[in-house]
């Protein structure tokens, strides 16, 4: 009681494995994020990541669904091409091995296993039951199968129940085909949902992006957004919009499938698209947040005694970088540490080394775990 059968948990590898790996996305983007990476980059590692290790077996049941699609379009063909044989006074064997020789798609490789299968003297049921295992995915086809099994144990006419089942699955497939077309129109009306709720995430995003800068730096005190009291910073609504819309790539995209052919998985592709649709139009409108920073020092050749002027200005998503951390480093290691202002400027008079000669200053700007480095020669000449 309570033990494990790990002979059935790994009848499903690929679950397995999947499970064994999943972890892994969001250990890359903790160490990401310790290591000094904003969190808008560790949420895209940690995203990016699960849907990867997720989507080798996503793409594997994908195919293996197409392959049974391919196998059950085919199958009529190979009903009737039986039912022709059977009608010409062919046992069902006999009708099986001549159909072994036709081009059936993805179903082909089935009907020659099947007639290998009965090459070896296995009986007809044994057979046909293996060939209906090994195509147990298909609802359609393990019916079908079932009912030609009983046929044959009862005895009855074998060609027309053959003849029937042909041309009943030939009309349930051109249903489906109907059905499939009328459903395009809705699949394409989740489609533009889908790019419109990435268009109104992406002006929101515009939109809120001033107005929380002028917030940072006090000049709009009408505006208050905040959570348990804690402002909400741009990098917050960043992570937030880019998981809203994967989930919203996700969701739409598996109920695109399921419409289309009343299968989640069937909803792949669909998945596909518009997640890779989605971290594409995040990095080229949403993502770029790089932090834009200008530096002068003035002179950069002084005489003893005299000052050098060290200002600058630091910007990001075209607003002022209020509070950034600027960390003068000077030539004997020693360090300086400002704040830019709610302009995003800072101003200092640095004096420099009382010998002759030339000295080098090195400067980081940090905000929100973008840093800027600079570096600068400055000479100090003789009396």
């Amino acid at each position: 009681m309570g033990r494990i059968d790990i002979k059935k948990l790994m009848q499903n590898k690929r679950l397995f494995w999947t499970a064994v790996a999943f972890p892994f996305p969001f250990l890359l983007g903790l160490v990401a994020f310790l290591v000094g990476a904003s969190s808008t980059t560790s949420i895209a590692l940690v995203s990016i990541g699960a849907i990867l290790v997720i989507l080798p077996s996503v793409l594997i049941s994908f195919f293996e669904y197409r392959e049974i699609k391919d196998a059950e379009d085919k199958f009529p063909h190979f009903l009737s091409d039986l039912s022709q044989s059977a009608s010409s006074g062919m046992t069902l064997p006999q009708a099986i091995e001549v159909a072994s020789q036709g081009d059936y798609g993805k179903l082909t490789k089935y009907v020659k296993q099947l007639n290998i299968w009965l090459s070896w003297n296995q009986t007809f049921p044994k057979a046909w039951g293996r060939f209906t295992n090994r195509l147990k995915r298909s609802v359609l086809i393990r019916r079908i199968n079932a009912i030609i099994l009983e046929a044959f144990h009862s005895g009855g006419d074998i060609k027309k129940t053959l003849g029937s089942l042909s041309a009943n699955v030939t009309l349930i497939k051109d249903m489906e085909s109907e059905r499939k077309s009328i459903m395009q129109q809705q699949i394409i009306i989740m489609y533009v949902i889908f790019f419109v709720f990435i268009a109104v995430i992406v002006a929101l995003y515009k939109i809120l992006s001033p107005i929380l800068y002028i917030q940072q730096i006090g000049a709009f005190s009408g505006i208050s957004v905040q959570s348990s009291g804690a402002p909400l910073t741009i990098e917050y609504f960043r992570n937030l919009f880019f998981l809203m819309t994967l989930v919203e790539a996700i969701c739409a995209g598996m109920i695109a499938g399921y419409i289309s052919e009343e299968r989640l998985v069937a909803g792949v592709k669909h998945v596909l698209v518009m997640v890779s649709a989605s971290v594409f139009l995040f990095f080229v409108f949403i993502f770029p947040s790089a932090l834009s920073v200008e530096i002068s020092v003035f002179p950069n050749q002084v005489s003893l005694d005299s000052d050098i002027q060290i200002s600058g200005s630091a910007f990001i998503e075209g607003g002022p970088a209020s509070g950034a951390t600027v960390t003068l480093i000077e030539p004997n290691g020693n360090t300086i540490n400002l704040y830019t202002d709610n302009v995003g400027e800072f101003r200092y008079g640095w004096e420099p080394p009382q010998e002759p000669g030339d000295y080098q200053i090195r400067i980081t700007v940090e905000y929100e775990r973008e840093v800027y480095h600079y570096s600068s020669l400055v000479t100090v000449l003789e009396p």
